[in-house]
């Protein structure tokens, strides 16, 4: 992209009013709530997926953002 890092960081959050890293995690929880929407069993491997350092770490970032444990919105979104 021809810019480093930090600029990069700058003008995203300028242009968007979020950060990258709120972004990027914003996209992990959409496409953990449409793997949970579609009956995903295996949380541990669910999160090893999608770059969480174990399913409790998915389980906090999930229960902090939606207000539920992945298994609770499983039941719900089925």
């Amino acid at each position: 992209m021809g810019a480093s890092p930090h600029h990069l960081s700058r003008v995203f959050t300028a242009v968007t009013g979020s950060t990258l890293s709120a972004h990027r995690e914003r996209l992990r929880l959409a496409r953990v709530l449409d793997r949970l929407s579609e009956g995903e069993r295996d949380l541990a491997g669910l999160a090893r997926e999608l770059g969480y350092t174990d399913q409790s770490h998915m389980t906090r970032a999930v229960r902090r953002a939606a207000g539920l444990p992945p298994g609770r919105l499983r039941a719900l979104l089925a």
